[in-house]
């Protein structure tokens, strides 16, 4: 978990949960070197419960900070982690509000009706929706309205050099 401080307060406002693969030398390896490999086999599915079990299982020992979680379209595509999602909200009902939901946005959605109602079933039970990276890749403001959500991380790369660029 990587904790995100206010920069006002320096307080810890909320834990990112992120998923890192140990090496037998003690190497640890971001998703970059292995989730797509995952995606192909049957282990992507085991590592996302992994991460959702952890993340919930963290929140009683955070008493009051968020824990948001990076969730793919490939994730909200499969009911099986749908499924799993809904469940794990319901067992955990009392804090589902300290959980965010971080939005992976890719081009590959086949069912963009099922995306939109998997969010709407937990913005019900008080989770929140964040876009992460907004601004690289697949974004668009049509899509993000669409997904309604309550927190829009830009991606570092359109605000690097805002202070200096002479289009503002």
């Amino acid at each position: 978990f990587q904790p995100i401080v206010n920069n006002g307060t320096q307080k810890v406002e909320k834990y990112e949960s992120l998923v890192r693969l140990i090496t037998e030398d003690g190497q640890l390896l971001t998703p970059a070197y292995f989730l797509e490999t995952a995606k192909k086999g049957r282990y992507y599915t085991k590592i996302t419960k992994i991460v959702l079990d952890d993340s919930f299982a963290a929140l009683y020992r955070i008493p009051h900070a968020s824990i948001s979680i990076n969730l793919s379209m490939h994730d909200i595509e499969r009911e099986e982690v749908t499924r799993y999602i809904l469940n794990l909200l319901n067992q955990h009902r009392e804090e589902a509000h300290r959980i965010i939901f971080e939005l992976l946005e890719s081009e590959e959605i086949k069912d963009f009706l099922r995306i939109k109602k998997f969010i709407h079933a937990i913005k019900a039970q008080g989770v929140k929706i964040a876009i992460d990276d907004f601004g690289t890749g697949y974004s668009n403001f049509e899509r993000l309205l669409s997904y309604e959500p309550d927190i829009l991380k830009i991606d570092g790369s359109i605000i690097k050099n805002i202070q200096n660029n002479k289009l503002n």
